[in-house]
């Protein structure tokens, strides 16, 4: 059950803070002191941005990523072998 709930937890919280982005950039009104708050002009966008989309900071994180799913796959292989060599040792 412990374990349950620690699942339970982590999911919600992390729903919650990959969700949190999203509502950075919501249509939702400002609330200031109980009145609602409008821009006071148009709001000026760079040349090239489509209202409603997330910014481009130019970085490429393509390789990155690459690297990044290496490690892991490299990690799930050592730990495989780790286990397999582990459950060898046990039995002889």
């Amino acid at each position: 059950m412990k374990r349950l709930g620690i699942a339970v937890l982590g999911s919600l919280s992390f729903t919650l803070v990959s969700a949190a982005s999203a509502f950075a950039q919501s249509d939702i009104p400002p609330n200031v002191a109980g009145e609602v708050v409008q821009p006071a002009g148009e709001v000026v966008q760079p040349p090239g941005v489509a209202p409603g989309t997330t910014a481009f900071t130019g970085t490429d994180i393509t390789v990155w990523m690459v690297v990044a799913a290496a490690m892991l796959l490299l990690g799930i292989g050592l730990l495989l072998a780790a286990r397999r060599r582990a459950r060898g040792a046990q039995i002889t």
